[in-house]
């Protein structure tokens, strides 16, 4: 019987397709797989390097950070959890042929945004703690951008007030000088006319002394001028911002104008000057021509045997030349309350020294802690780059953060685990100021303080017609009938009553008190004459009950601080204090995100072809 093999074949030739099928559907499903291993795999690496964030960071200010050595570190660290899952023995054989960081997002990069980031992914679970802190903060920082026009006024009054009273005080030497003169021209004419010539020598000294004394005088008086026109030129260079409040504005107006005036007057004194100069050296000339005769005729009183020396002065020529000197002519001068005046001197002195000394309650013993400030800053890169910052609200947020893990003045945090001998105890002064030193940094932000409340106090008196009026009182007494001259000084006195209650308002806030941001008859404690008498260098009888306190002007003041450069001070006071537990700590090797490129290479398993690629990108963010 003959043998066929059809079926066979066939069978055969089917069985191949059908296996080549199901192993090609194998091959696609183990891909896939693959595929889906190898993304597993390297989130699964990446989260592990993440893991390694500083735990210093996290216990002592809640923020997840990765410090790294440097970009091939984390490329390594990442092989090593990468490598555990490409090495085990399964149906996705691969194997790690490259790998490159493409990405570092750090702390210090886009101004400290990234900082900001991480400060807001906590502090959302703080809200409950501090959102009653959060009201009325967006309104009373208004209130603190407004008071910055006043600022603005208070500067421009105490600079000009300053700088009139001392060119009204040089002007006053000047005529005080020709009236003297005028004097002793005067008994020397008269000893002249008597025929006195002991006198008259005597008198003529003393007058050439005075003359020569004059051109110093003269070049004092010059100097006030030069230095009175370079500040007005300033003062009305004073920026006045779009919307700036109206009473400030015409209180700079009349301020101007005033400043202006005596600006002009002074200038035609000044030329009045150099030319009583040029007269004074003439009449020293014939002053000494006299003094000459006088001295080769004798004295003509002495008798030589019995007998009157004829050879005496020329009594003619000595009267006729004594008759041709002039003195110029000095100004009638109204009287001024030397007492007041005085008085008022040493207050201006008192209020342009140190004024950290004024505000400091009695018995508190301020830090010496010093530290190098602005460790860390933008790169020029960075500084050249625009970055977008946060919204409103993000940023008080972050402020409350600030308030929250950051000592002050009055005040240590609780949320912060404590240190023994941390870098700056005031560390929110120094995210303000940024000095190098605890004392520097309470300084300039106790100056601030002082501004805003010397600014609000100004605005007050301005409105007190009664305060007003005594104020210009005082000017006139101590600026003799000089109107121009009088309205200046009156505001220049504003300014220091206002500074003066400043004092005694901030000292109030250094000692834990209150006191409110608007000014009131009733809230207003300072008089004039306790003004005069240096009254605020004493504590205030009584504190206020309500108001602001010291803390909520640091939360002001930090809602109108430049938010890059708060960032990169925080990242100092941060630094400083995780190196007390961890000595090379840096924040410019702290990471949040990290990207990573890897290139794998995986063979089929039930294809005859070889080998192929497959690159996988993986990133994570804390």
């Amino acid at each position: 019987m003959k043998k066929r093999g059809e079926i066979t074949v066939f069978l055969s030739l089917t069985l191949v397709c059908i296996l080549s099928l199901f192993m090609g559907l194998l091959e696609s499903a183990r891909t896939a797989g693959a595929r889906l291993y190898l993304t597993m795999a390297a989130n699964s690496a990446m989260a592990s390097v993440m893991s390694q964030y500083n735990r210093n960071l996290w216990d002592m200010y809640h923020l997840l950070f990765l410090e790294y050595e440097s970009p091939e570190a984390i490329g390594r660290s990442f092989d090593t959890y990468l490598d555990f899952y490409l090495e085990q023995e399964n149906l996705y054989p691969m194997k790690r042929k490259s790998r490159e960081v493409t990405a570092i997002l750090n702390m210090q990069d886009h101004a400290g945004k990234p900082l900001e980031d991480g400060i807001l992914s906590y502090v959302r679970y703080r809200l409950p703690d501090i959102a009653g802190d959060l009201s009325g903060v967006s309104e009373s920082a208004r209130d603190a951008s407004r008071a910055g026009d006043f600022r603005t006024v208070f500067k421009v009054c105490r600079q000009a007030g300053r700088h009139t009273r001392r060119l009204e005080k040089a002007r006053r030497e000047v005529e005080a000088a020709l009236e003297d003169m005028e004097r002793s021209r005067i008994r020397a004419a008269e000893a002249a006319a008597d025929e006195r010539a002991g006198k008259m020598e005597t008198e003529i000294k003393r007058l050439l002394k005075k003359i020569g004394k004059f051109p110093a005088l003269a070049d004092w008086y010059q100097k006030e001028v030069e230095a009175l026109s370079e500040d007005s030129r300033s003062a009305r260079g004073e920026e006045r911002r779009e919307g700036m409040e109206p009473q400030a504005s015409e209180t700079m107006d009349m301020e101007l104008a005033a400043y202006q005036s005596v600006e002009e007057a002074a200038r035609e004194f000044q030329g009045r000057c150099q030319e009583m100069k040029d007269q004074l050296e003439a009449e020293a000339v014939r002053l000494e021509e006299i003094s000459e005769l006088l001295e080769e005729g004798g004295d003509g009183e002495h008798e030589e045997n019995g007998e009157e020396d004829e050879t005496g002065p020329d009594w003619d020529q000595i009267q006729e030349l004594m008759d041709m000197v002039q003195i110029p002519e000095a100004a009638v001068q109204e009287p001024v309350d030397q007492e007041k005046s005085s008085a008022l001197d040493r207050l201006e002195e008192m209020l342009s020294g140190d004024l950290l000394k004024l505000v400091i309650p009695k018995g508190v013993k301020l830090s010496e802690k010093r530290v190098r400030a602005g460790q860390n800053g933008p790169s020029k890169e960075q500084s050249e780059e625009k970055t977008e910052s946060n919204g409103l609200a993000a940023q008080l947020l972050v402020n409350e953060y600030i308030l929250l893990y950051f000592d002050s003045f009055l005040k240590k945090s609780e949320s912060r685990e404590e240190l023994a001998d941390q870098a700056l105890d005031y560390e929110q002064e120094y995210l303000l100021c940024g000095k190098g030193s605890d004392r520097d940094n309470l300084a300039q932000t106790v100056e601030q303080l002082l501004m805003i409340r010397a600014a609000m106090n100004l605005l007050y008196l301005l409105n007190a017609a009664d305060k007003k009026a005594q104020a210009d009182g005082l000017a006139a007494a101590v600026s003799g009938g000089n109107a121009a001259a009088g309205l200046i000084v009156g505001f220049l006195i504003l300014s220091l009553w206002a500074l003066g209650e400043a004092v005694w308002d901030v000292r109030g806030l250094l000692d834990g008190g209150k006191t409110g941001f608007w000014k009131t008859d009733s809230t207003w404690h300072l008089s004039l004459d306790g003004l005069l008498a240096m009254e605020f260098l004493e504590g205030r009888p009584d504190m206020e009950a309500s108001g602001s306190g010291y803390e909520d002007y640091i939360r002001i003041l930090l809602f109108l601080e430049d938010k890059a450069v708060r960032n990169y001070r925080m990242m100092d006071v941060i630094q400083w204090n995780v190196r007390k537990k961890q000595k090379d700590f840096s924040t410019d090797a702290c990471a949040c995100e990290v990207e990573i490129r890897t290139e794998i290479s995986q063979r089929h398993l039930f294809l005859m072809k070889g080998e192929y690629w497959q690159t996988v990108e993986t990133a994570w963010a804390y």
